[in-house]
């Protein structure tokens, strides 16, 4: 990694960020202007900055909202289809030729309206299907219930009464001598009735109707039920009409489905180069930009530079990375084919710091054993090797996805062979069966524990080459070979009592075991600057063979998992056998694919994070400490498109 430090005018200042956004490995850090001195900044020009940023965030949220409006109207493709197709390869520049082709902001504004005229709509049907349902309840009431209220002797009203235990209040207007009551219907909350009686009475029949707690509805009604139904109706129907229109025109709008990614590209871009400038440190007449790029991307942005505006416009330093930056120096790992899969592993515990070691070439020989021994099962490596090697050919993945497809891919490999090795497919046994899930477990038990051994010893040697490199002897012999030394005697001592009965072997390893633990305490008080302190932390350091124990105990899971799953597997063949033989190429292959789907599921699951944890804990914990921070260059989103990586930048413009 190389620190850059860029100066120029202003008026280039877009430009080269366009330049530096298309190589998409620059990134731009916060450059404060006390690290400068005291430089003319406008307070004024800080806003407007901020005012343009907030600008594009409500230009992509906006462009955002209206994709996400058309798109679920328009024809939907298989999934398949949508994983074959490639992203459309464009540079900074044609992405600008193309959206100078349309109007972002009219094309947005269009859609937005359209999704505002739905909701009109929407609103106005919801209203009319709660007016349908009510006139629906009265369209048997042939009269306009205003005209009641014109009457000389005789009026009427038209309201509701609400339900009661044995329709009291129903009764009640039912068997009151002034009232003729006609009951238009009834639900399970109220009766719809139309009542008659003489004007004379109207005080009195209005106390009956309050004691019945009757709703009054009579001049609710515009005109007679049934003609204001069909109205409602009508409209409603004009309303469906609309919709359908609009869901018509909107389903032929691929063309603008793309232009609206594109908007969406164009204004993250523009975005992104705002945000950035904000780190920027501006002068009158110049600006400075420092940030960090990977070493062989350095030639790249020179003769992007040149490329764009002339030498004498601009100033260009770069700087190795000193240690004081080593905290704030971002990382970029950098492995071959069949190890950068892998690296999602140590991203998930930490990205090394600068000045560390990439753990990811030494955890994946280890990875793939542990997985594979965790799995182990030919006919699911089968499974996992086809699945993921027909994805990779036939589909498009984004790069994240491209690399997990290939790590899975990798791990069908030892799945494999351990399954080979275990004699299992789909939980049969294979005609070969080398160790046996059911009659070999202590000697898988023994092979896990002895991976678990070899793993221990090689983290303790990269913690032993690491401090020597950091010209610490002292810290090299007791946290890293002396721990070896003691391992060594006691693998040499347990070989002698237990195995080869040899009392001179068991005694070298005594002796070797011993001596270690001496030497670590030597070392400890040698490397402290107060001996009698130091003394006193070897011994502690030793407590720690509890730790290592532990440790040791750990690695049995890889004969657990791997038994259990094939046990698993097992049952259920058994279960499926126990179905007459008629059904077991029927419903039996149904039970068969779903149950191993099942275990399948599980053990892979299991597999990947039990294998992870072996590496985080018991691996890394012996030399490996993390902290360190990606890389977050200044590039394009790359959500619907894929940026080209060279670009030839127009000398007088940009986006």
């Amino acid at each position: 990694m190389k620190k850059l430090t860029l100066i120029s005018f202003h008026e280039k200042k877009d430009q080269l960020l366009q330049s530096i956004q298309a190589l998409q490995r620059f990134e731009v850090v916060d450059l404060p202007s006390s690290d400068l001195g005291e430089l003319d900044i406008s307070p004024h020009e800080i806003d407007n900055l901020e005012d343009l940023i907030k600008k594009y965030e409500t230009q992509i949220d906006h462009t955002q909202r209206a994709l996400a409006f058309l798109q679920p109207h328009l024809p939907k493709e298989s999934l398949i289809k949508k994983l074959q197709e490639a992203k459309q390869e464009l540079s900074l520049e044609e992405l600008e030729d193309e959206i100078q082709k349309f109007s972002p902001r009219d094309l947005v504004s269009f859609f937005l309206d359209k999704e505002h005229e739905l909701e009109k709509i929407q609103e106005e049907q919801k209203r009319l299907y709660d007016e349908e349902a009510f006139l629906f309840n009265w369209k048997k009431l042939d009269f306009f219930p205003a005209d009641l209220l014109k009457m000389e002797k005789v009026t009427g009203r038209v309201g509701t009464v609400p339900q009661h235990v044995q329709n009291e209040y129903i009764n009640n207007l039912k068997n009151n001598e002034m009232l003729y009551v006609e009951e238009i219907y009834q639900n399970k909350d109220e009766h719809g009735v139309s009542l008659f009686f003489d004007r004379r009475d109207e005080e009195m029949v209005k106390q009956i109707l309050n004691e019945s707690h009757f709703d009054h509805l009579t001049e609710t009604f515009k005109s007679k039920p049934s003609d204001e139904l069909k109205a409602v109706q009508d409209r409603i129907a004009e309303l469906k009409q609309q919709k359908k229109t609009i869901y018509q025109e909107l389903n032929h709008m691929k063309d603008q489905e793309w232009q609206l990614m594109l908007t969406e590209e164009y204004y993250e871009a523009k975005l992104q180069r705002e945000r950035s400038k904000l780190f920027l440190v501006d002068e009158k007449h110049l600006f400075v930009m420092e940030g960090w790029l990977e070493t062989e991307k350095v030639p790249e942005i020179k003769d992007a530079l040149k490329s764009i505006i002339d030498e004498d416009s601009y100033a260009l330093t770069v700087e190795d990375v000193l240690e004081d930056d080593y905290d704030k120096v971002p990382v970029v790992l950098n492995n071959n084919d069949y190890v950068a899969p892998f690296e999602t592993i140590t991203s998930m515990y930490n990205l090394p710091k600068y000045n560390e070691i990439d753990p990811t070439p030494f955890l994946a020989p280890f990875y793939l054993v542990f997985f594979g021994m965790m799995a182990a099962d030919l006919g699911y490596g089968l499974l996992l090797f086809v699945a993921t090697l027909v994805s990779l050919k036939m589909f498009n993945f984004d790069p994240k996805m491209q690399k997990n497809m290939k790590f899975f891919h990798l791990l069908s490999y030892p799945t494999m062979i351990w399954g080979i090795l275990y004699g299992t497919f789909f939980g049969a046994e294979l005609p070969f069966v080398l160790l046996s899930t059911t009659d070999d477990v202590i000697t898988i038990l023994i092979l896990s524990v002895v991976f678990g051994i070899v793993q221990i010893f090689f983290g303790l040697g990269l913690k032993a080459h690491l401090q020597l490199k950091y010209q610490n002897k002292a810290g090299a012999v007791s946290d890293g070979f002396g721990w070896i030394g003691i391992f060594t005697g006691l693998v040499i001592l347990l070989l002698g009592n237990l195995i080869l009965d040899s009392e001179l072997m068991a005694n070298i390893g005594a002796i070797i075991a011993v001596s270690s633990a001496v030497i670590i305490i030597i070392a400890s008080t040698m490397g402290a600057d107060n001996k009698a302190l130091g003394f006193g932390l070897g011994f502690y350091n030793l407590y720690n063979i509890t730790g290592y124990i532990g440790d040791i105990v750990s690695y049995t899971r890889l004969m657990a998992l791997g038994v259990s799953s094939a046990s698993i597997a097992l049952a259920f063949n058994m279960i499926i056998g126990f179905i007459p033989t008629w059904g077991r190429f029927t419903v039996g292959i149904l039970l068969f694919i779903a149950l191993h789907a099942i275990n399948i599921g599980l053990t892979m699951l299991s597999a990947y994070v039990h294998g992870a944890r072996l590496i985080f804990v018991e691996f890394f914990g012996k030399f490996y400490e993390g902290g360190g921070k990606a890389l977050a260059p200044l590039k394009a989103s790359e959500k619907h498109i894929q940026l080209k990586n060279k670009q030839n930048i127009k000398r007088d413009g940009g986006i």
